[in-house]
């Protein structure tokens, strides 16, 4: 907590491998001493997130994002039709193996994780219990993973409701409500005519603006949304972090959009109110 005794949230957004942002952007903010009271992710900052919470250890957190790549890879191999190419038991059991047997009380800081309930299409925030499963739920992208059945429900990746999990996150009691949204993609200067005989292009434009617009409806309450600079990874490209040292890129830049977001965060914390209870009041 800070010494004005505000209580800062962080909401990690979804974004398959532009999530290693999420490392930049708190090694910017533990370097500039801001404070992290809550966490709420989604997806890949449902997984940073945990990790963070748990451990409070940057140096580690960088280590199992950016590499332990040979054993990410070995999880992918356990293929199956049964509502998506890969079953997700060994995702399942890495996370463990990272996490230890780790419960949501565990945590070094309070921990929310947003997954998608696919039978009703609600919103599921997880907040006890086992911290593995409750990845693997909120990691589930549709068709690349198997649905997950987890206590009574089949669950699939946040990111599908709630991308950017700001309202989570304000719930747990965050004063100053820290987004990072990777779903920021450019409306215009993407897409030409010329690209609308391709079915491929014109769904994946498609799938873009969704995801935009659906993340800007998440962030509206947000305090300070910081927005990585997007080169458009989908998550195919999951395949060049495998064959390529793109990691490291992304952490970077995660930790120089936050550090451009410092000076905006520091005025709130000095500040008697910040700008969504001052809007709000």
């Amino acid at each position: 907590m800070n010494s004005n005794g505000k209580k800062v949230g962080l909401a990690l957004g979804s974004g398959g491998i532009k999530g290693l942002a999420h490392v930049g952007a708190i090694k910017s903010l533990m370097r500039h001493n801001i404070p992290i009271d809550y966490i709420a992710g989604t997806s890949i900052g449902a997984w940073v997130g945990a990790h963070y919470a748990l451990y409070r250890d940057i140096e580690q957190l960088e280590i199992y994002t950016v590499g332990k790549k040979k054993e990410k890879l070995h999880s992918m191999f356990e293929l199956t039709l049964n509502g998506g190419f890969i079953k997700g038991f060994r995702v399942q059991q890495l996370f463990k193996q990272w996490l230890g047997d780790a419960d949501f009380q565990d945590t070094q800081i309070p921990l929310r994780v947003v997954a998608t309930d696919l039978i009703n299409g609600r919103e599921i925030v997880l907040s006890s219990g086992k911290i593995a499963p409750a990845l693997r739920a909120s990691m589930g992208v549709p068709s690349i993973f198997a649905p997950f059945h987890y206590n009574d429900m089949i669950l699939v990746d946040g990111g599908l409701c709630n991308p950017v999990p700001t309202d989570v996150v304000r719930k747990m009691g965050a004063d100053i409500v820290i987004s990072l949204n990777l779903d920021n993609c450019r409306v215009t200067g993407l897409f030409t005519k010329d690209q609308i005989s391709s079915i491929s292009a014109v769904s994946s434009r498609s799938l873009d603006l969704l995801r935009h617009y659906l993340a800007v409806h998440s962030v509206k309450t947000s305090d300070v949304v910081i927005e990585p600079e997007n080169f458009r990874e989908e998550l195919c490209a999951w395949k060049n972090y495998f064959t390529h040292d793109i990691g490291h890129q992304h952490v970077q830049l995660g930790e120089t959009a936050t550090d451009k977001a410092i000076p905006k965060i520091r005025k709130l914390l000095s500040s008697r109110e910040s700008s969504f209870l001052a809007e709000s009041g």
